[in-house]
């Protein structure tokens, strides 16, 4: 069993790891951040901030949706995960309708190149 002192030594520890953490982040060090963040989830799986910061420092969008996801799955109320996973939301939906209006553009570049390829060849029999 864990003495309040080795408590609150750890408990610093930790919040000293979100610091240095924090501060990668915000160098642009993604892959040190990542390991400060995944010492602190070793010790305290259910730390919100940190699976936050995961999130931040994600390699990819679905990525960071599972770590985003699993904040909420600790604290449903959770209101920044939720934020950030809306805005990923909105970008799959923009990005989604990009798709399509660009697949419609083509198929419509598609039927008028027919449409003349079929009048150049009426035009020449």
């Amino acid at each position: 069993m864990m003495d309040t002192g080795s408590r609150n030594a750890n408990t610093l520890n930790l919040e000293q790891l979100m610091q240095l953490g924090i501060q990668a982040a915000r160098d642009g060090n993604k892959p040190s951040a990542r390991i400060f963040f995944q010492q602190i989830l070793d010790v305290d799986t259910q730390n919100e901030r940190a699976w936050l910061g995961m999130a931040a420092v994600a390699e990819t969008q679905e990525e960071r949706a599972r770590f985003l996801f699993t904040v909420l799955q600790i604290n449903p109320n959770n209101q920044q995960a939720q934020r950030e996973l809306q805005k990923l939301r909105q970008k799959q939906e923009s990005s989604n309708t990009q798709v399509i209006r660009y697949g419609f553009m083509v198929l419509a570049v598609v039927i008028v190149l027919v449409v003349v390829v079929m009048l150049m060849l009426l035009a020449v029999g």
